[in-house]
């Protein structure tokens, strides 16, 4: 279980830090899911939406839509994406 949840976090940093590149390193500026799993090397869709709603829990990122097809970082977010 520690394990599972530790590469959960390491997923989804690679992810934030992903669409992070994509929004230019500013907040609130919004990304789109395709550009971000490209980036992020990841390949399933499922994978990705369990990742940004693990992201948006912790409120780094906001205003995703039903299927995070497009969301935004928010400042915590552009902070722990470069931490």
């Amino acid at each position: 279980m520690v394990r599972e949840r530790k590469a959960i976090q390491k997923k989804a940093r690679r992810v934030l830090q992903a669409a992070a590149v994509e929004a230019y390193g500013r907040a609130g500026t919004y990304v789109i899911m395709d550009l971000v799993m490209k980036r992020a090397g990841i390949s399933d869709p499922e994978e990705f939406r369990t990742l940004a709603k693990y992201l948006e829990e912790q409120g780094w990122i906001a205003e995703a839509d039903d299927d995070y097809g497009i969301f935004f970082l928010t400042y915590q977010g552009i902070d722990k994406a470069i931490d």
